[in-house]
């Protein structure tokens, strides 16, 4: 059974371009037939690993959360949170155990990204994509690159926390083709990044850039010239914020919400941009979030009050747009243990990482990206809702390849 609905693996990137539901589907029917296989083969030893212990715990105690939850409903989150877990393993158990996974994969994941990257630019200077999608824009008038997602505002999501398995397809391909690849993927990687800092979307600049510093400091397989894929990065960059000054102005309001820089007064005497006086948490909204986060901690300090609650003791929010937040609030203080714990080995890895590790040859390189981005998804800074399926889904899907890396010669 198993040598059949593991190649609906493949079809995971181009189904995550159409929403929360195919790929989620893909995921739990994936999920589901592995937890019945590893019983009828005994393949318990693939669970045998400091991820899935860890894992089991924190979803041990999301569990206990809901079921000391004044409202039940959050069981259908916590218990169906386990499919994350599950599918990593499997994509681990995949990545062994067939042998032309990895470059039918990587070929998939590669092209889905570069006609997304095309589509993206298609849709940018014609204000349509390749199926009609209209550019989007905000009140300001200022567009935003969508592509294939349609008024869904997560493409710069979708391709920087992702960007670490495109970067892993690359090398794959390089190796089985050995074309010269530092040539052709320093100037995809410029393109790629020009095209998230067009989605307008912060986060995932910040993320982007994050990773790029990184690849600019430590590659030695992705990039020829490090002083020419600088200079093209900062070029190209400045071309497009100097003929697109309201994205400029966009990148800037982190600064203005946050208080730290003031973008002045109207002629009415009412500050621009519609921006609260003062110095925030990232901003007046995501402070008043953690506030309330603060008085749910204390009256539910061990448990939380259960997966997804957030929503129903505040009135201003749908959750607290951030992880930390949630998981404090949520899930109470024996969760945000582990989640915390596994966010300072992330962070004390990824210092090692960028300070001492030398990438002598693409398995440590690919190890290295993954690290990285598991570390910027767990940042305390602004982000999703932490038990939205799409976005889980992103987060899990390079733990299977860390897995696999971590045992495997490629």
């Amino acid at each position: 059974m198993i040598l059949h609905y593991h190649k609906l693996i493949y079809l995971l990137p181009l189904a995550l371009i159409t929403g929360p539901f195919l790929p989620d589907l893909i995921v739990v029917i994936c999920s589901i037939l592995f937890l019945i296989d590893t019983f009828r083969l005994k393949l318990f030893n693939y669970y045998n690993n400091n991820f899935f212990k860890i894992f089991i715990i924190f979803f041990i105690l999301i569990n206990l959360s809901s079921l000391f939850s004044e409202y039940l409903i959050s069981l259908k989150y916590s218990v169906g949170y386990i499919r994350y877990g599950i599918f990593s393993i499997f994509l681990y158990y995949v990545l062994i155990n067939f042998k032309n996974f990895k470059l039918n994969f990587s070929l998939i994941f590669f092209f889905t990204f570069i006609i997304i990257i095309f589509d993206g630019y298609i849709q940018y200077f014609f204000g349509k994509n390749l199926i009609l999608f209209e550019l989007q824009k905000y009140q300001t008038g200022l567009p935003y690159v969508t592509s294939f997602m349609g008024e869904e505002k997560k493409l710069g999501s979708f391709l920087a926390k992702l960007l670490p398995i495109f970067l892993f397809a690359i090398l794959i391909i390089k190796e089985k083709f050995n074309f010269r690849l530092p040539y052709y993927s320093s100037a995809l990687m410029i393109v790629l990044f020009i095209l998230i800092l067009l989605t307008t979307e912060r986060v995932s600049i910040f993320i982007a850039t994050c990773l790029f510093v990184l690849i600019l400091f430590k590659s030695s397989f992705l990039i020829k010239s490090k002083k020419v894929f600088l200079f093209g990065i900062i070029i190209l960059t400045a071309l497009t914020l100097f003929y697109n000054p309201s994205l400029y102005e966009k990148i800037k309001s982190v600064f203005y919400s946050s208080g730290l820089l003031f973008p002045g007064y109207n002629e009415s005497g009412s500050i621009k941009g519609g921006y609260d006086e003062g110095i925030f948490f990232f901003s007046k909204f995501h402070q008043d979030q953690i506030i309330n986060v603060i008085s749910i901690f204390k009256e539910n300090s061990l448990f939380g009050v259960g997966a997804k609650n957030y929503k129903l003791y505040v009135t201003n929010g749908w959750h607290p747009h951030n992880y930390h937040a949630q998981v404090i609030a949520e899930l109470g203080m024996f969760s945000y243990l582990v989640f915390f714990s596994t966010f300072f080995f992330l962070l004390i890895k990824s210092i090692k990482i960028f300070l001492f590790e030398k990438f002598t040859n693409i398995k440590a390189e690919s190890i290295s990206y993954i690290y990285i981005i598991l570390l910027l998804n767990l940042l305390p800074i602004p982000s999703g809702d932490f038990f939205n399926n799409w976005v889980n889904i992103i987060l899990y899907l390079p733990i299977g390849f860390l897995l696999y890396l971590n045992e495997k010669k490629i």
